[in-house]
């Protein structure tokens, strides 16, 4: 298992930093260079089930994903079927001073798939939140 943890400060409230990084639903349309397609498959209360291509460096994982949230401290995402298969992204939310901050621990279960533990794969997630924290401070 491939872990992964960094933190980021962003210059925006909690709700607005988590209302876009926990949005799923938009991340084709906002992050398709990481997101080239995702397919919403179910919605209860706050887990929902998705179909995702997910593309970390050159490498994209053909997952189906679980999220849970709890609005706005946060999300979760269990990946249930697909390339990484047991794999999990976990964000949790903090506001102090005026900035949010927000601290990310990943496990990339790369082991048991085609993809080899060589590929920079936490670069490639520190910057698809860097492109989100972009998008959050833009507006």
């Amino acid at each position: 298992m491939l872990k992964i943890s960094f933190e980021r400060e962003i210059n925006a409230d909690i709700v607005k930093a988590f209302d876009i990084i926990s949005n799923f639903e938009n991340f084709q349309k906002l992050f398709p260079d990481f997101y080239p397609s995702i397919l919403i498959k179910s919605v209860r209360d706050d887990s929902s089930l998705v179909a995702e291509h997910l593309k970390l460096h050159d490498t994209e994982f053909i997952i189906m994903a679980k999220h849970f949230t709890s609005k706005p401290h946060s999300h979760e995402m269990r990946i249930v079927g697909g390339d990484i298969k047991g794999s999990s992204i976990n964000e949790i939310f903090s506001f102090d001073n005026g900035k949010t901050s927000l601290k990310v621990n990943a496990e990339l279960d790369v082991k048991s798939s085609r993809f080899s533990k060589s590929n920079p794969y936490g670069e490639s997630l520190k910057n698809l939140y860097d492109a989100m924290i972009k998008e959050i401070e833009k507006s």
